[in-house]
């Protein structure tokens, strides 16, 4: 078989995204060993100017979004940079999109138009809100589909919404996944797909089961820990040391075992706490106390060691990408890791989501902007005086 690096290197995907869930989606092929290639405005993506002062005109979202690709600038608003678009396009075996719903179309460049062009070409949609109903021709962000999905809660007043991104970092493994269906459908029939997913499905899909969770009991938000809040023997608690423990006493045995390790044995023993149920509401909140001074009394690697011994589940609560990326077993994993960027040094970033056969994905830098404009011409068909005349009339750069 070959290295996981190269599975889909005969595959090329035209990817026009920017932001987090389009060009997550697009690097995964990528991943794998696809020609990608990130289409971007002659100003570049939204990407690019993402977050922090990370790289500096290389944004966040961009530098992790676009890795293993090139990158071309086309300006989809002149008729001869969609002309090439199309061109692109005939010859690509999927084309990923986020554009909000109707924009493609405005451009000329919809579904119907694309699969008549090659009947063969996968297309991935991934828009905010999805292909249907009141908001498909709203722009969306994962920040409005929280509000939306009710991840923003007002407590003593005031909003609090989640410290990460819900539906962006699921949109796109739902898309991916999805296409590689629709590619081993092609295999059989020889025809493409119009794929779609959204930031607003991949929400829906992360909160899982406590949605139903919260329709049965909403969560008391006051405790800060969701609709299982209250457990007791679950939840995040400081250490002697002012690190922080995460306790996971799920289950019976592990709750019974929680309490003879801390000391006291006739709680696990105790009828009153017998079950999940017992063990929630005001007695989660008593078991909960002792077992807060019982953390508070060691060090966190201490408790750490001696839950695992007994097989109850524990984590340390790390706050900083340092405690992170120094862990073993994330190095081991090889979940954090670092590349060459062109004008910013070694970076470290997200690293292995999978492995085939024991052989992860190779991984090379984003792209700067324009930076394989004319290589990705040239493989397109382009001759070098048709190249030199799209940049005189401003459709490429």
């Amino acid at each position: 078989m070959s290295p996981t690096s190269q599975i889909l290197a005969d595959l090329k995907v035209i990817d026009l995204t920017t932001n987090v869930a389009g060009p997550v989606a697009a690097r995964l092929f990528g991943e794998l060993g696809a020609d990608v290639v990130h289409v971007e405005p002659p100003h570049g993506d939204d990407g690019r100017n993402s977050t922090t002062a990370y790289l500096g005109r290389e944004g966040v979202f961009h530098s992790v979004g676009n890795r293993n690709k090139r990158g071309v600038v086309i300006d989809l608003k002149t008729e001869r940079g969609c002309e090439v678009m199309k061109r692109l396009l005939q010859q690509a075996d999927f084309f990923v999109e986020n554009m909000t719903k109707g924009t493609l179309d405005d451009l000329g460049l919809g579904w119907d138009t694309l699969h008549a062009l090659n009947p063969r070409l996968i297309q991935i949609s991934i828009t905010g809100w999805g292909q249907s109903g009141p908001l498909a021709y709203e722009p969306g962000y994962d920040v409005l589909v929280q509000a939306f999905t009710g991840a923003v809660k007002a407590e003593n007043g005031e909003f609090r919404a989640l410290g990460g991104l819900r539906g962006d970092p699921t949109a796109p493994l739902l898309g991916a996944f999805a296409a590689m269906g629709a590619l081993y459908e092609r295999e059989r029939t020889g025809k493409g797909a119009l794929v779609t997913s959204s930031v607003l499905q991949g929400a829906v899909h992360m909160a899982g089961a406590g949605m139903v969770i919260a329709h049965d009991e909403p969560p008391k938000e006051e405790t800060g820990r969701g609709p299982m809040g209250g457990l007791g023997g679950l939840g995040p608690f400081w250490a002697a040391d002012g690190k922080g423990v995460f306790l996971c006493a799920w289950n019976d045995r592990q709750f019974v075992e929680l309490c003879d390790l801390a000391g006291f044995p006739e709680v696990g023993e105790d009828p009153n706490y017998a079950t999940r149920f017992l063990r929630s509401g005001e007695s989660g909140a008593r078991l909960n106390a002792l077992f807060g001074q019982w953390v508070a009394s060691k060090n966190r690697d201490e408790i750490v060691e001696e839950m695992r011994a007994r097989r109850i589940p524990v984590s340390p609560v790390n706050q900083t990408l340092d405690e992170l990326q120094d862990d073993p077993h994330i190095l081991e994993n090889d979940l954090i890791t670092s590349l060459d960027h062109p004008t910013k040094g070694r970076l470290s970033m997200i690293g292995a989501m999978y492995e085939i056969d024991g052989d992860g994905p190779r991984y090379r830098p984003a792209p700067l902007l324009g930076e394989h404009t004319d290589e990705v011409l040239a493989d397109y068909g382009y001759s070098p005086e048709q190249d030199s005349e799209l940049r005189e009339c401003g459709a490429v750069a």
